[in-house]
């Protein structure tokens, strides 16, 4: 068996004869950590089940003599018949520190799967690293080493419905929150310049390990920063709702799209801005000085007026999410990081994707949360679903929606 390195792609299409698809046939969309493919062939089984369109697995192994020495995200795209999208994040050292349960020897990643043609593959790389995975000396390494780092896969997926971007990614466990947020504003970032190419239809699927709560909070391993007790009261997925999902970029919303592109071209976006300005009222837009009283009015109007208005032509991403700011994160990483219109269409205060068993005692579940998102832009959601309840296949449940690009 061939071992991609850290940092490569590898694509294979295992389509057998695709049936033809209408565009008012609607597209179902699934993401799900499947726990490095322990239980294979009840992942295929409940993938077959499910039958969805496109598909984003994290923890993907092949060669790795904890699962079996199988390429697993290989093996369920033959299965499935899919169009399959590797990207390798990590290479797992074979070595005596690890327990048999843990084992390397092989490569780990994440993967994108779609019965649909996918283009434009890449990488979003991080600009930071909260942990140094090639750092022979760090301590994580004495348990579990390997070589490489994180990254975002990112490639677009051609529905009969239209093209489709969707990011596929796994955020790092060992820090804390504010070292998850900094990392998601790369994702951010990258999506806004998207938008100002024309691709409105975005999907963002991902385990953002979102478990800075509950008994982990007073864990230095998962939680290393001053959050672990200044969030108390909410869950880190409640967290993420509230601060980062909440606060919204006027400047790339669903709304501003006919205009997005026109911003290329001063002239036409002057006459652009004056057309819509003849036939409609702009919503008013707080001050800088206004928004630096700390209230917490300009998030919240930027919660509420979504309306399309006047934003001067070239200022995308001019808006800066301040509730972050306010905890200390640097001043690129809260420009980036308001949200272009996404949203999630599971309730990030009931929904549980993580129970973990080692931490259930006399009925209380001490580690358990919502780390598995799927953000939509421009999208109806028509059905969704959540499922592995039983954790049968994985540690983690899956997440389904079924959706029309509009």
């Amino acid at each position: 068996m061939t071992l991609p390195k850290a940092g490569e792609l590898v694509q294979l299409d295992f389509r057998r004869g695709a049936k033809t698809r209408t565009n008012n046939e609607g597209v179902k969309l699934l993401q799900w950590n499947i726990e490095r493919g322990y239980k294979l062939e009840k992942i295929v089984d409940e993938l077959k089940a499910i039958n969805a369109d496109i598909i984003a697995l994290q923890e993907v192994d092949i060669g790795c003599e904890r699962s079996s020495s199988t390429d697993t995200g290989k093996h369920i795209a033959e299965q499935l018949g899919l169009n399959y999208m590797f990207f390798c994040e990590f290479e797992e050292m074979y070595s005596p520190l690890r327990s048999p349960e843990i084992q390397g020897g092989g490569v780990h990643g994440n993967a994108l799967l779609s019965k649909f043609d996918i283009s434009d593959a890449r990488l979003v790389h991080h600009r930071l690293h909260p942990v140094d995975w090639n750092d022979p000396d760090h301590p994580l390494q004495q348990s579990e080493p390997r070589r490489g780092q994180r990254a975002v896969l990112a490639a677009t997926v051609h529905t009969p419905q239209g093209p489709l971007l969707c990011y596929c990614i796994h955020m790092e466990l060992f820090c804390g929150m504010l070292a998850r947020i900094e990392q998601f504003a790369d994702v951010m970032r990258d999506s806004k310049l998207q938008i100002q190419k024309g691709l409105y239809h975005q999907a963002i699927f991902g385990d953002l390990n979102t478990m800075a709560h509950g008994i982990a909070r007073f864990s230095p391993k998962y939680c290393k920063d001053k959050m672990r007790f200044w969030s108390i009261g909410q869950s880190e997925a409640e967290f993420w709702d509230h601060t980062v999902f909440k606060v919204m970029d006027l400047d790339t919303i669903p709304e501003q799209d006919s205009l997005v592109q026109q911003r290329s071209s001063p002239a036409k976006a002057t006459q652009a801005v004056d057309n819509q300005l003849a036939t409609q009222t702009a919503p008013a837009r707080r001050s800088s000085q206004e928004c630096q009283a700390g209230d917490g009015s300009c998030e919240q109007g930027a919660e509420q007026e979504v309306a399309v208005g006047y934003f001067p032509p070239g200022l995308l991403g001019s808006l800066i999410n301040r509730r972050l700011q306010k905890w200390g994160l640097p001043l690129q990483v809260c420009q980036d990081i308001t949200n272009p219109g996404f949203t999630d269409p599971f309730d990030p205060s009931s929904t549980v994707t993580l129970d973990h068993p080692a931490y259930r005692y006399f009925g209380f579940h001490l580690m358990k949360g919502k780390l598995d998102w799927l953000l939509l832009r421009k999208m109806e959601v028509l059905e969704k679903s959540i499922g592995n309840h039983d954790y049968a296949a994985s540690d983690h449940k899956w997440l389904s929606a079924y959706v029309q690009l509009c």
